[in-house]
């Protein structure tokens, strides 16, 4: 997710070492991550002397259900045969739909938010944490 909101705040993109190093994130980790990226089209890469990771769409237009989609999988709380002990029915089990409706309003509320948001939330977060009260 550091990774998405660095290159949204980079219009010309970034280097994988740049981010690596800004982000604080060992390179072949952040090589995995952004091959998922890839896969999922919300980052392209350039290669070459001159490579680097720029996003595939405007950061207004993803959102982060899609990154979090493509870095760990479908939004899943639990599931009935995560719960301990079970021995219901999968099919006639209230919890089923109660997790459902738990995956759902969590999906619902992180497709709500877009990358260009996060972006804008980090500068103001990083404003923030610079001011200095002291006397």
């Amino acid at each position: 997710m550091r990774a998405m909101i660095e290159l949204a705040r980079s219009s010309d993109g970034a280097t994988g070492r740049n981010i690596a190093e800004s982000q604080n994130l060992p390179a072949a980790y952040l090589e995995q991550l952004m091959a998922r990226l890839r896969n999922a089209s919300l980052v392209t890469s350039i290669r070459g002397a001159k490579g680097k990771f720029i996003l595939a769409r405007d950061p207004e237009h993803i959102n982060l259900a899609e990154i979090i989609q493509a870095l760990d999988g479908p939004f899943e709380i639990a599931e009935c045969a995560d719960v301990t002990y079970c021995r219901s029915d999968p099919d006639a089990c209230a919890l089923r739909i109660i997790f459902g409706e738990a995956n759902q309003i969590l999906y619902d509320y992180f497709a709500g938010v877009t990358l260009a948001e996060m972006a804008r939330r980090q500068q103001q977060e990083e404003g923030n944490a610079t001011l200095d009260y002291s006397i």
